[in-house]
């Protein structure tokens, strides 16, 4: 379910205001709710278009925005596709969605060169009035596979070496690997379990385990990839206090920071 009205349009704001601060990168157009008419003839909308110009080179891109009450599917990201396509002017697609998106949504995603990015919160609706709630994760800690790295790794290390697991990188930035080399943060494989097992308790533990052979980044040349069962790490939710406004804006800085980097790096 899709939340729009006021809250949208906060959110919206509060990306625009953001993209005009952005210092990476010079902002040629930026443009909330923009229309575009594709080779169909059909006229799209689109949340944000950005036209910016960086490292010599100028990039449009459009950006939708949404905070839904459950992962975006492929169906979703499939009509976002086709409605690019018939944009043929527009380079990139990027969907920042609250919920997250499911794992053949992201492959899809990946496969039709469309960006996506998660900044974790859910929503509560009780008489027509929208509460945002951000999901706070503390103590994170890596649960390893002893046995992984006793048969696995220790052969390939030299006997006197001494392995530290630099996983001093905020919950943000540290990254988890399948064995298909599929990547997400703990920010998000902790926001998906979070989803699914939501509950009213203000505060405690939870053990997020992996049914599959996953494996975090160290930072370590020596071993720069550990086995992990699972992540420990204890949740609580910012009080319904908490405003739309604070959560929006954070919201915003997060997101155009995440797309200054994918230009930076193309």
């Amino acid at each position: 379910m899709a939340y729009r009205g006021k809250a949208h349009d906060v959110i919206i704001a509060e990306l625009v205001d953001q993209i005009k601060k952005e210092g990476s990168v010079q902002t040629l157009v930026v443009e909330t709710y923009k229309n575009l008419k594709g080779i169909s003839g059909t006229t799209h909308q689109f949340d944000v278009y950005w036209e910016f110009l960086t490292r010599g080179k100028t990039h449009r891109c459009v950006i939708e925005v949404r905070y839904w009450d459950k992962p975006v599917s492929v169906q979703k990201l499939s009509r976002f596709r086709k409605t690019i396509n018939d944009v043929q002017a527009l380079s990139t697609g990027i969907f920042l969605a609250s919920s997250g998106f499911e794992k053949n949504a992201r492959k899809y995603a990946k496969r039709q060169n469309i960006d996506v990015w998660v900044y974790p919160f859910s929503i509560k609706v009780e008489n027509e009035e929208v509460t945002f709630f951000v999901a706070k994760f503390e103590y994170v800690s890596p649960v390893f596979d002893e046995v992984w790295i006793e048969r696995v790794l220790k052969p390939k290390l030299q006997e006197e070496t001494h392995l530290p697991a630099n996983l001093e990188g905020t919950d943000e930035e540290t990254h988890i690997f399948s064995e298909q080399c599929a990547a997400k943060t703990v920010r998000e494989v902790l926001n998906e379990h979070y989803l699914a097992e939501m509950t009213d308790e203000p505060a405690h533990e939870i053990c997020v385990l992996f049914d599959k052979p996953t494996y975090i980044e160290t930072g370590d040349l020596a071993a720069p990839m550990l086995k992990l069962n699972g992540l420990d790490a204890v949740f609580s939710m910012t009080s319904p206090k908490e405003t739309l406004q604070h959560v929006s804006k954070d919201y915003a800085r997060r997101a155009v920071e995440f797309i200054a980097v994918l230009f930076k790096e193309r």
